[in-house]
């Protein structure tokens, strides 16, 4: 049985296995960091996977990422491996299935599978033939080690308890983020009347004006009522603004004239310069969602966590039947 969840992570992060001769010509050049029964893997190979994985949102995140990925290709060899002895392998429509479900997975069809891996370097007949290894070994579980996966409800209630822990324990955690704690936003609004050079005649001309609009200002939404009559008057677009972000200065002037009103003139860097306050609020960052799964999923996962032991268990056994040599030592587990 393959897992419905798990194995089919598994199966999205194949790389494909050139035949002997090819790889061994590029580990010449690429550097062989281990071998498997004689079939290399180079540093090269460990780059694609982590592309691979990262295309297929599997990214390792850990600083030990390579090691890992090399670890993942090493058991796939076994695998492989073992499928050809025991002849299970798949047929076509069973691996053009299991490609169409990787591609829903990633929101897109085979075709667009393609193009992704393409773009890569990575040909999509090689994840074919993985697919196919895949579940050649799961037969090969299910036939030869008679593995079978049974769920207990209390089991299923145990893990579902688990999530929603988990889960309101991260909600809980982002709560209490500082960047979730109420805000006070300002919204200004900036007026210039422009002025050329430094005439102090026009730039007291210009105060006069700023003075009348400042007395017509009755809201933003009215600032260019309040500019009527008055030459070259530019207003900006309204500009929210953190208060813990403003200089203290401005922010007791903005609170002294009170939201609606304007304060000025000032000398600006165009001119003579108009603040209009628009308004002052409270911001409250919305509470995060989050939406459990159900108890079908929840199951799924049971299953599949069990069958992820039951595989590492027998994997184990393989990996000590096959020869695994590490030709950089920081590789090795």
């Amino acid at each position: 049985m393959i897992k419905s969840i798990y194995c089919l992570a598994a199966l999205l992060c194949a790389l494909y296995f050139l035949d002997s001769n090819q790889h061994s010509a590029r580990a010449a050049d690429q550097g062989v960091v281990a071998t498997v029964n004689d079939i290399p893997i180079t540093s090269f190979d460990i780059d694609q996977r982590l592309r691979l994985l990262e295309i297929l949102g599997q990214k390792l995140e850990t600083s030990d990422a390579r090691k890992k990925a090399l670890h993942m290709m090493i058991d796939e060899v076994i695998k492989i491996a073992e499928g050809t002895k025991y002849k299970v392998n798949a047929t076509d429509k069973e691996i053009d299935a299991q490609m169409a479900r990787v591609a829903k997975g990633l929101q897109t069809d085979v075709a667009g599978l393609r193009s992704k891996l393409d773009s890569q370097g990575i040909a999509i007949a090689s994840l074919r033939q993985y697919a196919a290894a895949q579940i050649s070994f799961a037969r090969i579980l299910k036939g030869k080690y008679q593995l079978k996966i049974t769920v207990e409800p209390g089991e299923v209630d145990r893990k579902y308890a688990e999530v929603k822990q988990d889960l309101e324990k991260k909600v809980s955690a982002m709560m209490n983020d500082p960047r979730m704690k109420a805000v006070q936003v300002y919204t200004i609004l900036e007026i210039d009347l422009p002025v050329e050079g430094d005439d102090s005649m026009l730039l007291q001309a210009r105060a006069v004006d700023a003075v009348q609009l400042i007395r017509n200002f009755k809201g933003c939404g009215t600032a260019r009522a309040a500019a009527s009559g008055i030459f070259n008057v530019r207003i900006g677009k309204p500009i929210d603004a953190i208060a813990a972000k403003i200089p203290k200065p401005m922010r007791q002037a903005l609170d002294k004239v009170g939201p609606g009103k304007a304060m000025g003139p000032a000398r600006g860097r165009k001119g003579i310069q108009v603040i209009g306050f628009c308004s002052k609020r409270t911001v409250q960052p919305p509470k995060p969602k989050y939406e459990m799964p159900t108890r079908e999923q929840v199951e799924a996962a049971v299953s599949n966590e069990k069958y992820d032991a039951a595989e590492e268990k027998y994997m184990k056994i393989l990996r000590k039947n096959n020869l695994i040599e590490y030709k950089d030592p920081s590789y090795a587990p």
